[in-house]
């Protein structure tokens, strides 16, 4: 009898532990957008779980080329702005900007592993100078390319190599508002002007992947990444 009365008083305490379990929890994150071949402006970032969304950002401008890395072909992300919060893990994400090299503004909406809390909250034990750390990829990078191309992943620069959470090619913005009354041309005049001016004969003379051609150049780039995330903390 004593056994069936401690069953029925831990029954309502396991409900609510599974509960718990099934809800989303508020984790400790950033985003950060950035290009490896363009300058881009990030006009919009909003990240969304079940339908709600849980962070939005402006990022501004964000500039990843030059003649040595353009010749080179050294066309790695380069993620610089962003913001960290505390939030929900997303399971979507919906991101628009403008490439100075397509003269374009590009929209997309990308679907997020539903096991990113799990990947977020991950942390390995790694090495950092002479000590050893607990560090965990709390960074979700968003890449845009030449041609609409982007990636979401999930970063550290301790922990590595970067994770692949989505890719796609984004639609080109033909439908916006302000962009009828005011074309980009006329928006950015000033910026494209520069841009070309320090560029155009580069991308003539080194001309960079466009769409999804750039899949293949950067898996390559996650695989020859050193490899420090052998050593999961439970």
């Amino acid at each position: 009898m004593h056994r069936v009365l401690l069953l029925l008083m831990l029954l309502p305490l396991a409900t609510a532990c599974q509960s718990t379990q099934a809800s989303p929890r508020d984790l400790d994150w950033r985003h950060m957008v950035g290009s490896n071949a363009d300058e881009i402006w990030v006009t919009q970032v909003l990240f969304y779980r079940q339908g709600k969304l849980v962070d939005a950002s402006r990022n501004g401008a964000s500039s990843r080329v030059d003649i040595k890395s353009l010749r080179e072909k050294d066309y790695r992300w380069l993620i610089t702005a962003g913001r960290r919060d505390i939030h929900p893990a997303p399971d979507r994400v919906e991101v628009e900007w403008v490439s100075a090299h397509d003269k374009k503004r590009y929209r997309i909406s990308l679907t997020l592993p539903a096991e990113l809390e799990n990947m977020i909250v991950q942390r390995y034990r790694v090495k950092v100078g002479k000590e050893w750390r607990d560090e965990r990829r709390d960074n979700i990078g968003l890449g845009m390319a030449t041609g609409g191309y982007v990636e979401a992943f999930l970063r550290d620069p301790r922990v590595t190599p970067d994770i692949l959470l989505a890719r796609g090619i984004a639609k080109e913005v033909t439908d916006d508002p302000f962009d009828q009354r005011f074309p980009l041309s006329s928006q950015y005049k000033n910026a494209w002007a520069e841009f070309d001016a320090k560029y155009s004969n580069v991308y003539k003379q080194y001309p960079v992947p466009s769409g999804m051609a750039w899949a293949p150049i950067m898996d390559a780039y996650r695989a020859a990444q050193p490899k420090t995330d052998t050593n999961p903390v439970n």
